[in-house]
């Protein structure tokens, strides 16, 4: 068998800073034409509803979670449509940090999408786990021992001992019948 290598393409990878042997001038290139998404698929914000009629409303709504606290960031927005618009980097921008961002961008995208800001606020619901003191406070149930847990801690006393010398006395007829059996067999030994 004759040894043969694999051939490697040499006209790419990361040690070819560019594909030819020249570096292109791109002030010489013709201009891309782009056009903008909202050029195409204009931003259609969803006006509030009786159930969010503010911008300060909602962030109340979406604040469910410990870590996002959405409501802080009331002041972040001027009115309803700087929330609906407002992107990712703005966010960033203005000051919010990367969770609650990520909550806010959720909630206005779900929204968008027909979804109301309806989640269960977990907030209460984490601090009754808290009191569990696990080591990563998940959401296991492990309580404290009390110092005093064992009932002879707390002043209830073992149940004496009964006395079995008196529990198992034999009833008046196996007393008689077993004096009856020992005499018949004695009387048959004999």
């Amino acid at each position: 068998m004759r040894y043969t290598a694999r051939f490697l393409d040499q006209t790419t990878g990361p040690h070819k800073a560019y594909k030819y042997t020249y570096m292109p001038d791109p002030r010489k290139l013709a201009p891309i034409e782009t056009s903008m998404r909202s050029e195409v698929l204009p931003v259609v914000i969803r006006p509030p509803t009786s159930y969010v009629p503010n911008h300060e409303v909602f962030l109340e709504k979406a604040d469910v979670h410990r870590l996002a606290p959405t409501s802080d960031f009331k002041a972040t927005f001027k009115d309803w449509n700087d929330l609906m618009t407002c992107s990712k980097r703005e966010l960033r921008t203005r000051g919010v940090p990367l969770l609650t961002r990520r909550a806010i961008r959720a909630a206005v995208l779900a929204f968008q999408n027909g979804n109301p800001p309806e989640r269960f606020d977990t907030k209460e619901e984490w601090l009754y786990y808290k009191q569990f003191k696990t080591k990563d406070y998940s959401y296991r149930v492990v309580p404290e021992l009390p110092e005093k847990y064992r009932p002879h801690q707390n002043g209830i006393d073992q149940a004496p001992v009964p006395n079995y010398g008196e529990i198992n006395q034999m009833p008046q007829w196996a007393v008689e019948e077993e004096k009856r059996l020992t005499g018949k067999i004695s009387a048959a030994s004999k």
